[in-house]
């Protein structure tokens, strides 16, 4: 069966109302005084609440550049990023954007439900016991709450970092290749618990990630990044039964979607423009 050319649609789609609007984003850094490096150049997107959506592009294209200027950890040259028509400045004053790198960051001397624990500390509010008891047993680590990461499987420690990435309960959870650095099996394995666990509590999700089947599996809605300078290149809806278990990634319907989505990859890393400017 021939992938018809609406069930995959490329370019900007309507999905409603943006709960997250990115404005013309661009932003260049300083290599040295004579040369400038164009990272994002006029990044436009918007997800709607509630939304999953994966960004895949090639290595150095600014994924996670965006991500940061989306999560408020750096400033944009031009253009803007509003999350319910707020800043994100203001929402991370606010402790309301969780993010998990692929790095888990946790402290090693603090034990899981004092990690996952850490957001409320930062933020000056009561640490809620139960709420901590909550994520472990939805992430698979209620057994594991006394437990040092240097105790912990890398699978186990990712976990943990989503599970302090959404305890304040955020209005926008922000992954930046969350499951990079692990294996295939585990990565697939969290994979399955990541669907379960944001099937069942909904928040607006910005995922970054190299893998195809990964995006596919896991989005509502696949943004493919030109090479360097990063700008959209293609979008891609993903209309699969969730939940996306083997059954669903065995089907035809998921293949060809991962198909016409490398294959818009394979287009964006040879659309590539120039990247560096002189210097003044």
């Amino acid at each position: 069966m021939k992938l018809a050319p609406d069930s995959v649609v490329a370019g900007h789609q309507d999905h409603g109302v943006g709960f997250v609007e990115v404005s013309g984003v661009s932003k260049t850094f300083s290599l040295n005084r004579r040369q400038n490096l164009l990272a994002l150049d006029g990044m436009s997107f918007d997800i709607r609440k509630g939304e999953l959506v994966a960004v895949v592009g090639p290595s150095g294209c600014g994924k996670s550049t965006l991500l940061r200027i989306i999560a408020g950890l750096e400033t944009a040259d031009a253009g803007s990023v509003r999350i319910g028509g707020e800043s994100p400045a203001t929402l991370t004053r606010e402790h309301r954007l969780g993010v998990a790198f692929q790095d888990h960051a946790l402290l090693p001397w603090l034990s899981v439900g004092d990690n996952i624990a850490l957001p409320y500390r930062l933020s000056g509010v009561p640490v809620n016991r139960a709420r901590i008891a909550q994520l472990a047993a939805m992430v698979g680590l209620s057994d594991f709450l006394h437990s040092v990461p240097r105790q912990l499987s890398g699978g186990m420690r990712q976990r943990v970092s989503i599970a302090r990435a959404i305890v304040l309960d955020p209005v926008l959870l922000l992954l930046d290749e969350p499951f990079g650095a692990l294996d295939l099996v585990t990565r697939r394995a969290l994979n399955r618990e990541m669907q379960s666990l944001w099937a069942s509590l909904g928040t607006t999700t910005l995922l970054i990630t190299h893998s195809v089947e990964e995006a596919v599996q896991l989005a509502d809605r696949v943004i493919i990044m030109a090479a360097r300078p990063g700008r959209i290149h293609a979008q891609f809806n993903v209309d699969l039964p969730r939940p996306r278990d083997r059954v669903v990634t065995d089907s035809l319907a998921f293949l060809q979607i991962v198909q016409a989505v490398s294959a818009s990859l394979d287009d964006a890393s040879a659309a590539s423009g120039s990247s560096l400017e002189a210097g003044s």
